[in-house]
Parts: C-alpha cells; sequence; structure tokens
C-alpha cells in the first residue's frame, strides 16, 4: 500500500517549491488551502511518528492569485512566493511529538494546545526548515508558537 502512494509522489526534488503543482491544484489552494494542504500531506502524516516537544506545520503561502470584485485574477510572481520560504511565520498544523504541550517542571502551558489543522504563529527566527513532497514545512518547539489564527491571510 505505501509502495503504490509513494509511487504517486510528484517528484524525487524536494527543494522548496510552492504546493501546488499546476493551474488546476493552484485553483483548488486558493478555493480551500487547508483541505489542499491536509490533503496534499495525508501520506506522510499517516507514516512518520514525530518525537519529543516539536510540532510541524506546513508553511501557508498565499494563493497564486487574488480574486478581484471584478472577476478578474490578480496573479502573484514567483518572487512574491519566495517570500514564504523566508518570511513565513503562519502555517497548517501537520503533526506533533508526544511531549508537545505536556507540563514539565520549566514550562507550564495551563491547558494550551494546537491540533492538527489549525493555523499556528511562529516567529521566523524559531523554526526550522524542510520540504517533504512539495511541502514547506517548519518544526517548532511548542513554546516557540506564538498562538493560533483562523484565517492565515490576518498574519502573512
Amino acid at each position: 500500500m505505501l509502495i503504490q502512494a509513494a509511487s504517486n509522489l510528484t517528484t524525487m526534488a524536494q527543494g522548496p517549491q510552492t504546493p501546488w503543482r499546476n493551474d488546476h491544484e493552484a485553483e483548488e489552494y486558493a478555493a480551500d488551502p487547508k483541505e489542499f494542504m491536509l490533503s496534499r500531506c495525508q501520506l506522510w502524516m499517516e507514516n512518520i511518528k514525530w518525537f519529543g516537544n516539536l510540532v510541524i506545520a506546513a508553511t501557508y503561502y498565499l494563493p497564486a492569485y487574488e480574486l478581484l470584485p471584478s472577476g478578474q485574477k490578480f496573479f502573484r510572481s514567483e518572487k512574491s512566493q519566495d517570500e514564504a520560504l523566508w518570511q513565513g511565520k503562519v502555517g497548517l498544523v501537520l503533526g506533533k511529538g508526544p511531549l508537545a504541550f505536556l507540563d514539565d517542571d520549566r514550562n507550564k502551558f495551563h491547558g494550551q494546545n494546537v491540533e492538527i489543522g489549525e493555523w499556528i504563529m511562529w516567529d521566523i527566527h524559531d523554526a526550522r526548515q524542510t520540504t517533504v513532497n512539495r511541502v514547506h514545512c517548519r518544526f517548532i518547539p511548542d513554546v516557540r508558537i506564538l498562538g493560533t489564527v483562523i484565517d492565515p491571510k490576518l498574519v502573512y
């Protein structure tokens, strides 16, 4: 099953790229980035066991275009999309280690937690980067997460 699913991966290259591969996927992402990312990452979300207190989040990219009130599409340049790599400070939680948000001698969370599928915010200097199946992700220690947000465009 895993081998068959893995054969559907888009590329062997794991360098940072937008999460969408073509215009159709760009439209899907623009319509619902959360659902698109959860679907795109399902294979590896089900096959990776996270350790420690890390939270992994898919970095939010602004959609390839904005739909203007006139109905026209305003397309973003590739350069503006690259900014998510360097300035991206909001993302979708895709996984977390078993120690994330557990109180210990040093940290008390007072019930605060994040769940898979929530948008979170962080300082860009507090997260490490990786790319899995074209999805740019960040690993963030639980104590470095600043909060959650309903609409990632508010933080971008």
